[in-house]
């Protein structure tokens, strides 16, 4: 078995029993990843292992041995080099939660922009979360409908629009039930920077409208497909919406006992 031979190989490098444990159960998580996405070792999405290890590794540090195991193994085994990004800490920083008020004031500064297109872009990104090059893909599209609920379907770019603001901003540029979108992705990057600042990032709109639709029932596979989340960020925001309510009900009952 591979993951006995690359332990061996360890030992044989001089690395202390400490760290060949360490390393060896970083390979196994990778494995419980493979199985779970159905990925193979020589083919599997690095962003999404970088997601997935970050609900068992609490810090960058850790995060960052746990790859270097995987990283190592994977060379050992298949002579296959690991690449991901050097910056994990996206995969650890805290939700910011944007309420409407603050959603529909973006919206209200969006409407003075003289180009219909980058108005409705701009939305899109603070009420979706898309990115610039997801806008530039929607060029021409149809907004279509999931049993009566309105929402883009292209491709891999798929969100639900449960926002009415989103709405009617795509059905002032509608003509002949075609949305068409005429942006620059790199000037439209400009004008969100512009619009909301450095309080929030793209991720965090992203993220907010996940959480959105988890606040209206929505099970988390079907928010991982309509969000462009990984499963363990939806993973995140469901704990964090669900048992933020439980220790608030937990608090009303208990805390006068």
């Amino acid at each position: 078995m591979k993951i006995r031979e690359f332990a061996d190989f360890l030992r044989g490098e001089g690395y202390s029993e400490s760290s060949v444990s360490t390393y060896i159960r970083a390979v196994e998580k990778f494995y419980v990843f493979l199985k779970f996405y159905n990925f193979k070792e020589k083919s599997f999405d690095s962003e999404k292992l970088v997601s997935f290890l970050s609900s068992s590794y609490r810090t960058p540090s850790s995060l960052r041995t746990a790859l270097s195991g995987i990283r190592k193994y994977l060379w050992f085994a298949f002579g296959i080099k690991l690449r991901v990004s050097a910056d994990f800490e996206e995969e650890f920083r805290e939700f910011k939660l944007i309420d409407r008020q603050t959603l529909r004031k973006f919206l209200d500064v969006s409407a003075r922009s003289r180009k219909k297109s980058v108005r409705a872009a701009l939305v899109m990104m603070v009420y979706l979360g898309l990115k610039p090059s997801e806008i530039s893909r929607l060029r021409r599209f149809s907004i279509k409908y999931i049993d009566k609920v309105p929402a883009i379907d292209e491709g891999k770019v798929k969100r639900l629009l449960i926002d009415r603001e989103v709405v009617d901003v795509l059905r002032e540029i509608e003509v002949d039930s075609v949305v068409s979108l005429s942006v620059n992705p790199e000037s439209l990057k400009v004008s969100f920077f512009r619009l909301t600042g450095k309080e929030f990032s793209l991720m965090d709109f992203k993220e907010n409208y996940a959480y959105r639709l988890l606040e209206k029932g929505l099970p988390v596979d079907i928010v991982v497909e309509f969000s462009g989340l990984p499963l363990d960020r939806v993973s995140y925001l469901y704990r964090l919406l669900f048992l933020k309510s439980k220790q608030e009900i937990i608090g009303e009952k208990l805390a006068d006992a």
